[in-house]
């Protein structure tokens, strides 16, 4: 079986041999194969071998491409600076006045910015390992695309102050990952996932997400699966737990599951309806932790999911400088527990 046919399985509810592994990490690989992060983020064939090699060399399922939490206000016309070994970092906010989105309609932000180059290597990963591996391709939520073309703390102040304007400014940015979605869509990327941490229950309130922002995510997730996307996440940091009925109910796929909720309890919560993903802690565990201490929260992780649909990663995104032994750790021991002789929680495995 497969990588790909092994997550494909687990989206459909289906038994597969082991759970499937499918890390949240992409810049987080480049120094493994000593590429700095300028390089990985502005030239297409480097970001795609980086992601390719970083599959083969630590036996992953899967594969996840993210441009990083700028790319949309770049492709919308932001400056944006690119540090010679760091992200890019957002230098203005587009719609400082909110009067100014009008200005911003017309734009096309999937031929902008960095956008082409991020679709090529969607695209270049895709025609080399998409037969074997799946490969998920990651854009902004209508939320976090706010928060870039406004600023985090006015999109804030705005939802208390002005929640009709940013009801517009939402309408719009989840016209903005619609369209991206659909050139994307031509890369044969297998999966489609929704990076909206500003969502986080730890940043706004329930209340607030049901009031504002749910009935964007509904529509735009209605819209990626009218296009022809097979299958669509949802990614919201922190403690989930107070809205994971929501996100279900918006029609995703899957959802992600940080550290901060414990695997049983998020299972309990879905009770079979979407996949989860998830969920060691990228920092303490998988970056600072011990060879040992992966190997232990691993198969805590493990036991945990034991008949769900679960995916195997972390519970938000790898660091860069992960010790490339962590990473082994991790992927070995979800390979162990379910061989056979070892530590099994059941076969055949329904994650």
């Amino acid at each position: 079986m497969t990588g790909r046919q092994r997550i494909v399985k687990v989206l459909a509810g289906r038994p597969v041999d082991r759970p499937p592994v499918l890390p949240m990490i992409h810049a987080g690989l480049a120094g493994h194969f000593n590429v700095s992060l300028g390089r990985f983020f502005t030239r297409p064939e480097v970001m795609a071998r980086v992601m390719i090699e970083g599959y083969r060399r630590f036996r992953f399922d899967g594969v996840q491409l993210s441009l990083g939490v700028t790319g949309e206000a770049e492709a919308l016309g932001a400056a944006v600076e690119q540090p010679p070994d760091a992200a890019p970092v957002l230098k203005q906010h587009l719609l400082a006045d909110p009067a100014d989105l009008d200005a911003l309609r017309s734009r096309y932000p999937a031929a902008a910015g960095r956008m082409p180059l991020f679709f090529a290597a969607v695209d270049e990963v895709v025609r080399e390992i998409g037969q074997e591996a799946f490969v998920l391709a990651t854009l902004r939520g209508p939320l976090l695309i706010a928060s870039q073309l406004r600023g985090v703390e006015d999109v804030l102040i705005d939802m208390i102050e002005r929640p009709r304007v940013v009801g517009q400014i939402l309408e719009f940015a989840a016209e903005v990952a619609s369209k991206l979605a659909q050139v994307l869509l031509g890369t044969g990327a297998h999966g489609l996932l929704l990076g909206e941490a500003t969502c986080s229950p730890n940043f706004i309130s329930p209340a607030m997400y049901r009031q504002l922002v749910l009935s964007h995510h509904s529509r735009l997730v209605g819209r990626l699966k009218q296009m022809g996307w097979p299958c669509v996440g949802l990614h919201v940091c922190g403690n989930i737990t107070p809205i994971v009925e929501d996100m279900i109910s918006t029609g995703i796929d899957f959802m992600d599951v940080d550290y901060q909720v414990p695997a049983d309890r998020a299972i309990a919560l879905a009770q079979h309806r979407v996949a989860l993903r998830g969920n060691l802690d990228p920092s303490s565990v998988l970056r600072f932790g011990t060879v040992d201490e992966v190997r232990s929260q691993t198969r805590a992780v493990c036991r945990s999911a034991g008949q769900a649909r679960w995916i195997m990663s972390s519970g938000c995104d790898i660091p860069p400088d992960t010790p490339a032994e962590n990473l082994a750790a991790f992927v070995d021991t979800v390979h162990a527990t379910h061989e056979p002789g070892g530590k099994s929680p059941g076969t055949p495995h329904l994650c």
